[in-house]
Formats: structure tokens, sequence, C-alpha cells
């Protein structure tokens, strides 16, 4: 599996000038926006997605097919992607982390809360769509991508129009609480239906 985690990452070096730019186009908006959180959230979204292109290298060169005629299990192919797209995540939230520092943001509870969360939705955001994406491929699956992304919004929409007052300090540190636990589950449950649609997947 570490040949293939590598082999992602040897191909993603041709987006490393794309994803460089946009990184540092994000790092000036929130330093003329002093909004340092947009930062940390397109980031780690960018970074999250990276896992995609790589799949989608793999459709292009119909690696898949390759790949599979070699001693390599069905379940280390889509666990490479899994691992590489925490990888990223994490690489991503290293590298938030170092710019908050550098723009002066002050590391207090409720920054560090904002930048744990922010990733923590990476991390769904990747369990939410990988299985998709084996199920249907990058190109007939990127409609179902962009409502995946459009997801967080419609439920802030649709829970501020269901419910009158605003949820409370308590309620909102139970969900912050509760947060690492449905990220590991959803990551987890991701993983096994992903392998469940991988392995009846006929190349």
């Amino acid at each position: 599996m570490k040949g293939l985690i590598i082999k992602d990452i040897l191909n993603l070096k041709k987006q490393a000038k794309l994803v460089a730019m946009v990184t540092v186009f994000y790092l000036f908006f929130s330093v003329v926006t002093e909004n340092n959180s947009m930062f940390g959230a397109m980031v780690l979204v960018l970074f999250a997605m990276m896992p995609i292109t790589a799949i989608s290298y793999d459709e292009r060169a119909n690696w898949d097919k390759y790949a599979l005629t070699m001693p390599v299990s069905r379940t280390h192919m889509v666990l490479s992607k899994y691992v590489l797209g925490l990888i990223l995540s994490v690489f991503a939230l290293i590298l938030n982390l170092i710019a908050q520092i550098a723009l002066g943001t002050e590391m207090n509870m409720e920054n560090i809360t904002t930048v744990s969360v922010i990733f923590a939705i990476s991390i769904i955001f990747i369990s939410l769509l990988l299985p998709i994406m084996f199920k249907l491929g990058v190109e007939k699956g990127r409609m179902m991508m962009f409502m995946v992304l459009m997801l967080p919004t419609l439920i802030i929409i649709m829970f501020s129009k269901l419910v009158d007052s605003p949820p409370t300090e308590e309620m909102m540190m139970k969900a912050l609480y509760l947060l690492p636990f449905i990220t590991v589950i959803f990551y987890i449950s991701s993983i096994f239906i992903s392998i469940n649609i991988y392995n009846k997947k006929e190349f």
C-alpha cells in the first residue's frame, strides 16, 4: 500500500504549482479581510479534495485495471486513497496552524477549536466523497460532489429556519465533544462502504 500512496503523491506533484498559487491567494485574502479562519477552511477543503484528483488521474490512465493484475488487493487500493486523504489533511492542518501563528493570531481555545472543527469537517468531506467517487467515478460523480460540498450551508439554512432560538453555549460544547467521535465513525464507516463498492466493481 505504501507504493500506491507514493504513486499518488508523485502524480499530484503535477498540481503542486496550482495548489501553491491557490494557497497564497487565500492567505493574501485572509490578510486583507482580516478573516484568518477563511484561509484554514479553504486550504483544508482544497487538500481534502486531492484524493479525488488522484482517482481522476487513475481513471484517465486505466490504472485500476492494470494494478489489479499485480499482487495488489482491492482493499489496499481503497485504503491508499483514505490514507492519502488523511496525510494531506494533516499537512493542511499543520500549514494552517503555521499560517495562523505567522499572521499573529492568538492561539487561544476559541481559535484552536475553530481549526479543529474545520479539520474534522475536511475529514467528513473525504468520508462522504470517496464512496461516491468509487461508485460513480469522478466524471459521473462530479454533480454529487458539489452537492456534498454545499451540504453544510444547506444544513445551516434549514437549521436556522426550523429552530427559533440559536443553540446555547452548553449545546455547542456538547457538539464539540461529540465531533471527534462522529468524525472517526464517519471515516471508518466510509472505508467499509468504499471497500464493499470497490469489491463489486468490474474493470
